[in-house]
């Protein structure tokens, strides 16, 4: 024997509670859906989700208006809003404002910079503007360890030269 429980059972086993429950809830919120959009229409305010929703609490006669969650699930209320909506889908092509166009390792980083204030700024980057950034700060501290490797040694060698000179300045006075 198969046991499933009754909350597991789908509404095509139900063909009932489709009819008397889903299909009029889905034409109310079409109805008001389209109500609320000719009256932010008609007074030439913006057409978005939330003004939809607060305006359909005003037109239900019951008072309880539609979800903005109830727009975006029911298809025929959603295709309706995004034919409506005052806000339009860019092309998608727009220029982002955090990525420079060649990166750049600063001269010169103040060692009491704002550290809450650069955080900010690295947040705003994406992933691979971070990633390059990363491998060129790298690669000036490869250069940089290097040049201060080459320093040390010639101050080294001179070093070695000076105390030579002294040695011997000290065995000619003797």
């Amino acid at each position: 024997m198969k046991l499933t429980s009754r909350s597991s059972l789908q509404s095509e086993d139900r063909p009932w509670l489709k009819e008397k429950v889903y299909d009029p809830k889905r034409r109310r919120t079409v109805r008001l859906m389209r109500s609320s959009v000719e009256s932010l229409i008609k007074e030439q305010k913006r057409v978005s989700l939330a003004a939809l929703s607060a305006r359909s609490k005003g037109l239900d006669p019951d008072g309880r208006g539609i979800s903005e969650s109830t727009i975006l699930k029911n298809q025929e209320a959603r295709s309706y809003y995004e034919q409506h909506r005052s806000w339009k889908a860019g092309s998608g092509n727009r220029k982002r404002i955090c990525e420079p166009n060649a990166v750049t390792v600063p001269a010169r980083i103040e060692a009491d910079r704002d550290g809450a204030h650069v955080r900010y700024r690295y947040l705003k980057l994406n992933k691979a503007v971070l990633a390059d950034r990363l491998l060129a700060v790298e690669q000036a501290h490869a250069v940089l360890q290097e040049r201060w490797f080459q320093v040390n040694e010639q101050m080294l060698s001179w070093r070695l030269r000076a105390e030579r000179l002294e040695l011997q300045l000290r065995r000619g006075e003797e």
